[in-house]
C-alpha cells in the first residue's frame, strides 16, 4: 500500500522531571473519544511501550474524554499544567477542523507536538443484515433514496464525517450522518443493525470483516492493501476519494523543551520497537512516524488545507 504521507537517538539524554515520583503521579494520556474505538485502542497499545522508552518508572494511564469530535479533550489538554504529565493522542484532521466549524479554546500553537505514530486509511463498512455488497451498491441506494440510509461515526465535522461528505460529493449520493462518541460506539450501532454502516480505519474494521462480523465494501486508498487484497478501493468502484486518520502526541505548549524532547525520543523508539511493530502488524495498525519538527509542519499543512476546504465548501451549516 502506498502511504498518504528521525531523529537519531540522543545518547546520554538526561531524564527530566517527567519520571520523578512516577509511582505517585502517573502520566495521563488523553483520548477524545469513548473506549473501544480505533484511537482508544491505538493509545492503549502504545502506552506500555511509551512507558518503557520514557524510562524512570513512568506510568501511563489512558483517560477517555469524549465529546465534540475530540475537541473537549483538546481544550482540556491545552489548558493543563505543562509538567509532562498531560499528553493528548491527537487525531487528524479533527484537531484542525474544529478551528473552522466550532469554537475551541485552543489554537494550533496551543500545543507542543512531540511526534506522529500512526496513519491509516479509512474503510467504508456495513452491517451483515444490509443488502449492500459493494460501495457502488451503497451509493446507488443513497442516490435513489436521499438521506434514507444512516451512517454512524464521530461528531459532525469529524474525519469520518468529512470522508462521507467527500463520498457524497464524488458520487451524488446523500446519506444521513448519525453522530456518536467515537468509532467504538459506531461499530456497536452497525453490529446491532441500528444504522446501515460507518467509516473507520483499517485497524478497527478489517479484522471484523475477515471474521464475518461486518462487511467492508471499500478501502479509501489509492490502491489495494496487500494485507487484505480482496478489499476493493472506492476509486475502483467509481468513487474517487482517499481519506484516513493520522494520530500523534501533543503536550501543552509551555511544556519544557527537555520534556518534549524526551517524549519525542520515546515515540521514535516506540515506532521502531520490534515488539510494537509486530503487535501493530497483528492488529492491522499502520505505523507512520514523524519527529516533532515534521509533525509540527504536518499540523500547519493540515490547518491550511482544511481552511481552504471550509472557505470553499463548509461541512457544517
Amino acid at each position: 500500500m502506498t502511504t498518504r504521507r528521525t531523529l537519531l537517538a540522543a545518547g546520554g539524554l538526561a531524564l527530566p522531571a517527567i519520571a520523578a515520583r512516577a509511582q505517585d503521579r502517573p502520566v495521563q494520556l488523553y483520548v477524545g473519544f469513548a473506549p473501544g474505538g480505533n484511537i482508544d485502542l491505538a493509545a492503549r497499545m502504545a502506552a506500555p511501550f511509551l512507558e518503557r522508552h520514557l524510562g524512570g518508572g513512568t506510568q501511563i494511564i489512558t483517560v477517555n474524554k469524549p465529546g465534540a469530535g475530540g475537541m473537549l479533550m483538546l481544550n482540556e489538554v491545552a489548558a493543563a499544567p505543562a509538567d509532562g504529565r498531560h499528553v493528548a493522542l491527537v487525531p487528524f484532521p479533527a484537531l484542525v477542523t474544529a478551528l473552522y466549524d466550532n469554537t475551541p479554546r485552543y489554537r494550533t500553537d496551543s500545543f507542543a507536538y512531540a511526534g506522529l505514530l500512526t496513519d491509516e486509511p479509512y474503510t467504508v463498512f456495513v452491517g451483515n443484515g444490509t443488502p449492500f455488497r459493494s460501495l457502488r451498491d451503497l451509493v446507488e441506494a443513497a442516490r435513489a433514496q436521499p438521506e434514507a440510509i444512516n451512517m454512524a461515526g464521530a461528531g459532525v465535522g469529524s474525519a469520518p464525517h468529512l470522508a462521507l461528505i467527500a463520498i457524497e460529493r464524488a458520487s451524488g449520493a446523500r446519506f444521513t450522518w448519525v453522530p456518536t462518541q467515537g468509532a467504538g460506539q459506531a461499530l456497536q450501532l452497525v453490529h446491532g443493525g441500528h444504522v446501515a454502516g460507518s467509516i473507520s480505519t483499517v485497524s478497527l474494521t478489517v479484522r471484523g470483516h475477515i471474521q464475518g462480523a461486518h462487511r467492508v465494501v471499500a478501502i479509501m486508498e489509492r490502491e489495494r492493501w496487500d494485507k487484505a487484497p480482496d478489499l476493493p478501493t472506492g476509486i475502483e468502484q467509481g468513487v474517487d476519494v482517499a481519506a484516513g486518520s493520522a494520530r500523534g502526541f501533543a503536550l501543552p505548549a509551555a511544556t519544557p523543551a527537555a520534556i518534549v524532547a524526551r517524549w519525542e525520543e520515546a515515540i521514535r523508539r516506540t515506532a521502531a520497537d520490534p515488539e510494537f511493530r509486530a503487535m501493530a502488524e497483528r492488529d492491522f495498525l499502520i505505523v507512520r512516524h514523524m519527529d516533532r519538527a515534521t509533525m509540527t509542519r504536518f499540523v500547519e499543512e493540515q490547518a491550511r488545507a482544511y481552511g481552504e476546504v471550509w472557505r470553499s465548501s463548509p461541512w457544517r451549516r
